[in-house]
């Protein structure tokens, strides 16, 4: 077997990472003196009987592998283990896991603001350099972005649907069902349909787990895929949450528009103000200040009741102006005694400071 790489890669399996319709996914240990192959691998490995579409996989990665949003590969080989010849293909190994796992490991509540966009640009950039190669990944979704190195790089994965399609303007080419129900494009649904756009649904509809820790349909896959399937292809998501900022839900509907010509590209995308805002992805709820109203607190005053406490309290809810505008128009002469104690209050402020 041809390997990616100059020279071979000595390596021993580990434990089981994972498991797939290909085969599984180990960890395993390098000893080569190399700075290009890390001492920890992972490798993903099938019957080489059937290991048609790992190696089909290898020649895509061979393809994207100046682009640091992609996981890379570092070449391939075949062993006998156990009295079956093995195709192994020797990978980045993502010691963050995938962004599935790691949207599991905050209690599906949702990931933090900088986390998503960060997520979300990484994984724009790569669709970005994927697209333009003339290729789409047709199953983009949490369980194959991983997270790799101690920053936790989002990295496109697992391209065993992947295809090459033509020139840009003519990626639209009916192919079969392909891909993950849940995170199927209404076109792909209706039409068998897979461009770009289906790829930008998909990741529409992970940047939503992201931010809600949900699936962006309420109804599970493996209950019922017919029906989950008619959802995609009739209905539309539902952006509409009071939590969710208006950036971000702008930022979700380009990606989720149904009418894939309307559907924004990932160069689009990346220049979206969502991506380099300092908005919050979602509105937490704030506590309010109690406002004071001003005549309330001029018949207070009159009744020289206020305690320092209180007056301080007055003032440090930023009440100032509020109060002393209608003061000085209706109450003139409350007006020196609230000044009075309105520098009672600075000066106790100052001497606690």
């Amino acid at each position: 077997m041809a390997a990616i790489t100059d020279h071979p890669i000595i390596w021993t399996r580990g434990k089981t990472i994972g498991r797939g319709s290909f085969g599984i996914v180990t960890s395993a240990t390098t000893t080569n003196f190399s700075i290009d192959i890390p001492s920890t691998i992972a490798v993903k490995s099938a019957l080489f009987s059937r290991s048609k579409s790992l190696q089909k996989e290898r020649d895509l990665l061979h393809e994207f592998q100046d682009c640091d949003h992609v996981i890379r590969c570092f070449g391939a080989d075949v062993t006998e283990e156990d009295g079956k010849i093995l195709y192994n293909m020797l990978l980045e190994y993502a010691s963050g896991g995938s962004l599935a796992d790691r949207i599991g490991q905050n209690s599906r509540q949702g990931l933090q603001d900088l986390e998503v966009k960060q997520y979300a640009k990484s994984i724009l950039l790569g669709l970005s350099h994927i697209h333009g190669r003339g290729f789409v990944h047709r199953d983009i979704k949490p369980d194959n972005i991983l997270l790799v190195g101690t920053e936790k790089v989002a990295k496109i994965a697992d391209f065993g649907s992947a295809k090459k399609v033509g020139g840009v303007k003519s990626q639209k080419k009916k192919h079969g069902l392909k891909g993950t129900p849940m995170y199927m494009a209404p076109e792909s649904v209706l039409d068998n349909e897979y461009g770009p756009e289906a790829d930008i649904w998909a990741f529409g509809c992970t940047v939503f787990e992201m931010v809600k820790g949900k699936t962006v349909w309420d109804c599970s896959e493996a209950d019922n895929v017919v029906y989950l399937l008619c959802k995609i292809g009739m209905g539309s998501p539902d952006l509409q949450n009071k939590r969710l900022s208006k950036v971000a839900e702008d930022f979700l509907r380009k990606c989720l528009v149904k009418e894939p010509r309307s559907r924004w590209t990932a160069d689009m995308l990346l220049r979206h103000i969502f991506l380099s805002s300092d908005d919050n992805v979602v509105v937490r709820e704030q506590t309010r200040k109690k406002e004071l109203n001003p005549h309330l607190f001029i018949r207070l005053v009159d009744q020289c009741n206020l305690t320092v406490e209180q007056v301080i309290s007055c003032f440090l809810g930023g009440l100032k102006e509020e109060l002393v505008n209608p003061i000085m128009m209706h109450e003139p002469k409350t007006l020196a005694k609230t000044c009075r104690l309105a520098r009672l209050a600075e000066d106790t402020l100052a001497a606690i400071a």
